[in-house]
């Protein structure tokens, strides 16, 4: 098991997302995620792909019992770093998303997957083990880059101005087929980290051969607070939606 395209740049990526996430996520992903994913309290929650730790933090906060696995060990050292400094009592563990051995079968109410499907190159098999993992009724949502409208090497913004207004679309030509693109994030990022684009049918086919029921589709769409932040983004992506939030429950 290696550590992943972030493992390269996982100092970068802990200095860039901090103790709560950035703000993109603050603003903009965890609301969608946390308005699908509902109540937590008192549930067992496996944070998948949890990066530095910052979303598992924010479910601690809400009164979950947090696991958070990353394939990346420098993230993980991060993420303990910061449960040091201030416990909120989440386990953090090195593992592959889609091999979990050390977890046991039916161990969790609720599985999140926040912005980590669309960087696995075995994103079936790390579905197939969300099932898995699932207790009967439990429930996976993750979060990812809308595949319909924002795919990297297959889709541009197009805004035209009129005299009095202006009209914002989605140029799409790679959306059929899965891909792989080496996409650069943040500014001075210190090397590409790796995309998976795969068309909406590849996930729901996905999640319904392993065993999980969609129960929720939901598009994320700026508020005030992220327009404060990036006014230009939140112009596009209050017309086209950028995020797209599924839930699906173990049947």
């Amino acid at each position: 098991m290696s550590g992943g395209s972030f493992e390269v740049i996982a100092d970068f990526w802990d200095e860039q997302v901090g103790e709560e996430g950035d703000a993109f996520h603050r603003l903009l992903v965890r609301p969608a995620l946390f308005r699908v994913l509902g109540e937590v309290a008192g549930l067992d929650v496996l944070d998948l792909g949890c990066a530095n730790g910052a979303t598992s933090r924010a479910l601690a906060d809400l009164g979950a019992r947090v696991t958070g696995v990353d394939i990346s060990p420098r993230l993980i050292e991060h993420a303990r770093r910061r449960e040091a400094a201030r416990p909120r009592g989440v386990r953090y563990m090195v593992g592959d998303a889609a091999h979990l051995p050390e977890l046991p079968d039916a161990s969790f109410d609720r599985i999140t997957a926040s912005m980590v499907l669309m960087d696995l190159e075995d994103a079936a098999g790390a579905i197939r083990e969300a099932a898995r993992l699932l207790r009967p009724g439990g429930r996976l949502v993750a979060t990812l880059f809308h595949p319909c409208f924002q795919i990297p090497d297959g889709s541009s913004w197009l805004i035209e101005r009129a005299v009095v207004d202006e009209q914002i679309s989605v140029r799409v030509w790679r959306y059929r087929e899965p891909s792989r693109t080496e996409t650069v994030a943040k500014v001075d990022q210190p090397a590409p980290t790796v995309h998976y684009h795969r068309p909406l049918d590849w996930y729901a086919s996905r999640l319904v051969e392993s065993g999980l029921l969609i129960d929720a589709l939901h598009e994320a769409y700026p508020d005030d607070a992220f327009a404060e932040h990036f006014p230009e983004a939140a112009r596009r992506l209050s017309v086209i939606p950028g995020i797209l939030v599924i839930g699906a429950r173990k049947v």
